[in-house]
């Protein structure tokens, strides 16, 4: 009897553990079916792995594998403003209603959050912080994590340093988000995907943004387009110890990858920062941006034969005056002026942050070199002088730009020479002085025009672009002209610079055609010398302070087509 009970016990405890080895069995291979469970996980995705979960599907008998990635936008970054009629901020966080696409009833409200190196926003995206010890060791786990999760971080300390050259830090009672106006920033919202529909040459969980997104985040993390082709896939860009290069993957598309610089190689990026702002971005597809207050449009100049192109639309002879000279190079004399004159003040008041990508090929000319400020200078005090000597009037506006440029100059070789520009380092003192002159030369030309439509007939129109159009028609011919006034032995004062006596004399030569832009200025509808005499002078001052207020920087653009763009780019 007692036997038989051993015996009972013996296979009851062998049936236990079959049962519990069968059920085991079981579980494992149902657990099994959640397909890319593994692959969804803290090691892969850090903090977003915390989000995946299994979804049990009776119907099926199997686990659905569901998990959260980022989407990666940009957007405006300033406090109570509408992005557009459905989406508000709040507080520092964006909350978007999203409509069906269907039939356009209210679908869902979708939470962005600003990637702004906040400590709370740091938490939210799951990020590492950058001045924690763990959060300086990018290599571990290198091979195994989703290169998006280091682009979140990298996004985090670019606004962080962003914000370290922004005037709440330097100047008391101030509120962050002021600083902020006018800024855009990239934001993320998390989006569930399920594994069933990931392609199997995809092993990483991915991100996305779309192409025009992917553009402007690597040009503000200091790296420049080596390769730009999304149509064949090929997207590589480098610098400022970042690098993101992409490849096609079938059934996904454009797929990138990112990889991080060393914090302790490249310490901080102060100098590598761009104006975070739309405007600043547009330059770095070849567009010129557009000035609203005074009715400029985009300009697409990214090319020499976008320059080309635009000055023929201008004027055809001054086109082909440009064509002669660009068999020699691609450097655009005389149309280049187009970027003072026309860009708006994309710098922010307050602000150290002066760097811009570069939009043409060739950037420079007399509006941005010392020789055109110091030449211009002098042949106005000179002209004026010469009108008093005269009993001749001078306007009040004319005697005002002389002002500025006497004061001005009291700055030395910061405002004189170009390469004394410092970038990020420039004293704020400085900029914002030329800031708020620039503002005060726009204030000119919209009270010009409100006066002109108040004051003169109906044939007279004063239009800003046509002053400026006027003064690229007769700029584009000034190298040609300095040279056979220099050939023929007649070249005049330099005033002390020690340059190509091309350079100097070719300022002289913007002062000569003053009356042929009066006469251009008349055959597109604005009979009025005196006034055209004073608004020229104030374009040329205004020109010289954009140039003094940005620093442009150089590196392929992104081909124009591309801006705006929503073709997705996904992030492995």
């Amino acid at each position: 009897m007692e036997e038989d009970s051993k015996l009972a016990l013996a296979a009851l405890v062998v049936s236990l553990v079959a049962l519990v080895t069968t059920v085991s069995q079981v579980l494992s291979q149902l657990f099994a079916t959640a397909d890319g469970y593994r692959r969804c996980q803290p090691s892969i995705i850090g903090g977003w792995g915390g989000l995946t979960l299994r979804k049990f599907r009776w119907s099926e008998l199997r686990f659905e594998t569901i998990y959260t990635t980022p989407r990666f936008a940009l957007m405006p970054y300033t406090g109570n403003t509408i992005i557009y009629e459905s989406g508000k901020s709040m507080g520092s966080m964006w909350k978007i209603q999203e409509y069906n696409p269907l039939d356009g009833t209210p679908d869902m409200i979708q939470e962005y959050n600003p990637l702004d190196g906040t400590p709370d926003m740091i938490q939210k995206t799951y990020a590492t912080p950058s001045h924690q010890p763990s959060g300086l060791n990018i290599f571990k786990g290198f091979n195994e994590m989703a290169s998006w999760v280091r682009f979140i971080d990298a996004l985090h300390s670019n606004a962080a340093e962003t914000r370290m050259l922004t005037k709440s830090t330097k100047r008391s009672g101030i509120k962050p988000e002021e600083d902020w106006k006018g800024y855009t920033i990239p934001m993320v919202t998390s989006q569930k995907h399920s594994w069933d529909f990931v392609p199997p040459d995809v092993i990483r969980p991915l991100a996305v943004a779309t192409l025009q997104d992917i553009a402007v985040f690597s040009r503000r993390l200091g790296m420049r387009w080596k390769t730009f082709e999304p149509s064949e896939g090929a997207l590589r860009a480098e610098g400022n110890g970042h690098t993101l290069h992409s490849t096609t993957v079938r059934s996904v598309g454009v797929v990138a990858q990112f990889t991080m610089r060393d914090p302790l190689t490249y310490p901080n990026s102060l100098g590598e920062l761009y104006i975070p702002t739309p405007p600043a971005d547009k330059m770095g597809f070849g567009i010129l941006p557009r000035d609203h207050s005074l009715f400029i449009p985009d300009h697409i100049i990214g090319t020499p034969a976008d320059c080309l192109a635009r000055t023929l639309e201008i004027d055809v002879q001054a086109g082909e005056t440009l064509k002669d000279l660009m068999r020699e190079g691609s450097w655009t004399p005389g149309f280049s002026d187009i970027i003072g004159i026309a860009a708006p003040m994309i710098r922010l008041p307050g602000s150290e942050i002066i760097r811009v990508p570069r939009p043409a090929v060739y950037e420079g000319g007399l509006t941005y070199q010392q020789e055109g400020i110091v030449v211009f200078h002098n042949r106005l005090r000179d002209l004026i002088d010469e009108r008093h000597r005269e009993g001749c009037p001078v306007s009040k506006q004319t005697r005002w730009v002389l002002q500025q440029l006497e004061e001005l100059s009291m700055y030395g070789k910061q405002w004189f020479n170009e390469k004394m520009c410092q970038g990020n380092r420039t004293p704020i003192g400085f900029l914002d002085d030329l800031h708020a002159r620039h503002d005060m030369t726009t204030k000119y030309f919209v009270s010009l025009r409100n006066r002109v439509e108040r004051e003169e007939s109906d044939d007279q129109i004063f239009r800003y672009t046509d002053l400026m159009y006027s003064h690229i028609t007769h700029a584009v011919d000034y190298f040609s002209v300095a040279r056979k006034i220099l050939d023929g032995g007649k070249g005049r004062n330099h005033y002390g610079q020690k340059v190509q006596a091309w350079m100097t004399e070719g300022a002289h030569v913007y002062f000569d055609k003053i009356p042929r832009i009066v006469e251009t200025m008349q055959q597109r509808g604005f009979d009025n010398p005196p006034i055209v005499e004073e608004a020229w002078f104030t374009m040329m001052l205004r020109a010289f302070l954009w140039h003094r207020t940005h620093l442009m920087v150089g590196g392929n653009t992104v081909p124009s087509q591309h801006w705006g763009s929503r073709l997705p780019v996904y992030i492995g």
